[in-house]
């Protein structure tokens, strides 16, 4: 492959909080219009977190416990086929390229065991059984559908994909947390620039707004409970009072190809992919690494590889995940990297669409899409009072203004880490 034969988005499908068209991504952005919503999914009653990014399909359709004749389906593979059936309808790759040379790479989180369903299962057996290895198994082989447990194996979502686009290249589902679809992204990339595969089909799926997530994560004190904020408001990147995310889930599935085989189809071309960085600090379970040398590492790498002037990006579409370590630290690396006086506009469009985990990433470099198409940088939602530690210039309102090159974030618990710097086709 040409050096100078970049990597390109080519096609998307979304089923996210902010909608399923770039149009109306694009709109909500520019209009500071949230899509966080009240949960509808489930009883909430007994939890501090109330409202979460959903699709509106999720919200209304997805109910926990199921509804009657309601399939026991685990949220990601209703996603990732909304998503899937969207991207075919834009472009199948199947139309230039044979199944071998198309390859898949999925950032996804666990799909959940179905708690109702447990407990349907314990109840039905008895305490007794549960404790007998022989009397378990064959009541628990007649009480769950063959589909049901594949459904929970992470691969799943891969055979959903599958279904629609009969790929058989260069093939990886992985699961990375927060930064997975992102690092998924620069796996994707990377195989094409190897020359694995002419076309991949990329991106995240996630469905963990559910009881049993979401009990996980008020108890380690991830998500924001603020008893004096409500709803949205409680997602506030880089304020004061910012303290946890704000859940959310969906689906965002791309086409990557070379540059050259878009232009030589007449396809569209969504954005460049100039630069990717990955890393790792395994210093905390939850907690960034207290001098963010992940997010220094792979910030630095993707801007190494991108090669392009510091002075050159538009603003930095950042992880800021509204937890009080995140926003610290990856402002204070951005320092460190661009220069006190020379950090680009920094943003966090989690203020409006919530944190989607396994989809982050890729959620965000769709928002990042609508950017290069509409010129605008997204204002951080709920920003009423800009921490005093964080000295860089964070966008308060919508700007709208050519935008180039800019660069993306994803940090997972773990220590887990990825960058990407994105540059609009449009650019020479």
């Amino acid at each position: 492959m040409n050096q100078q034969d970049s990597v390109c988005i080519s096609a998307y499908g979304a089923m996210t909080p902010l909608g399923q068209t770039l149009d109306e991504i694009s709109h909500n952005l520019q209009n500071g219009i949230t899509g966080i919503r009240e949960v509808k999914k489930f009883d909430t009653s007994t939890f501090k977190t109330k409202w979460a990014g959903l699709p509106e399909y999720g919200n209304e359709n997805i109910r926990w416990p199921k509804r009657p004749g309601q399939p026991n389906r685990p949220g990601e593979l209703i996603y990732a086929e909304k998503a899937v059936k969207q991207l075919v309808a834009q472009f199948n790759p199947l139309e230039k390229y044979s199944p071998d040379r198309i390859g898949c790479v999925i950032g996804i989180d666990e799909p959940g065991v179905d708690p109702e369903r447990t407990t349907q299962f314990t109840a039905k057996i008895g305490a007794d059984k549960c404790k007998k290895r022989d009397e378990f198994i064959p009541e628990g082989t007649e009480f769950y559908r063959i589909s049901e447990m594949m459904d929970l194996d992470v691969t799943s979502a891969l055979k959903v994909i599958h279904k629609h686009i009969p790929f058989s290249g260069y093939t990886r589902c992985h699961v990375g947390l927060c930064s997975a679809s992102l690092q998924a992204l620069g796996m994707a990339r990377q195989a094409i620039l190897d020359g694995k595969a002419d076309a991949m089909i990329v991106g995240g799926v996630s469905a963990k707004v559910t009881p049993f997530n979401l009990a996980q994560l008020e108890a380690v004190g991830a998500v924001s409970t603020d008893p004096l904020l409500e709803g949205p408001a409680r997602c506030r990147p880089f304020d004061i009072r910012r303290s946890g995310f704000m859940p959310a889930e969906g689906s965002i599935l791309f086409i990557l190809e070379k540059e050259s085989a878009i232009e030589a189809r007449e396809g569209q071309k969504y954005c460049r992919l100039k630069g990717y960085g990955a890393s790792l600090a395994a210093q905390h379970v939850v907690a960034p690494h207290t001098e963010g040398r992940e997010m220094q590492l792979c910030m630095e790498r993707a801007i190494e590889e991108a090669s392009l002037p510091l002075a050159s990006y538009s603003f930095v579409n950042a992880h800021g995940t509204s937890t009080k370590l995140n926003d610290y630290h990856e402002t204070q690396v951005l320092e460190g990297i661009f220069g006190e006086d020379n950090v680009p506009p920094v943003t966090s469009t989690k203020s409006l669409h919530g944190h989607l985990i396994a989809s982050a990433g890729a959620m965000e470099v769709l928002g990042v899409m609508a950017s290069f198409r509409d010129g605008f940088i997204p204002a951080v939602a709920n920003l009423e009072q800009q921490d005093p530690a964080i000295k860089v210039p964070v966008v308060k309102e919508t700007q709208y203004k050519p935008i180039t090159n800019v660069l993306k974030n994803s940090f997972g618990m773990g220590g887990l880490a990825a960058s990407m710097v994105l540059q609009n086709p449009s650019v020479a």
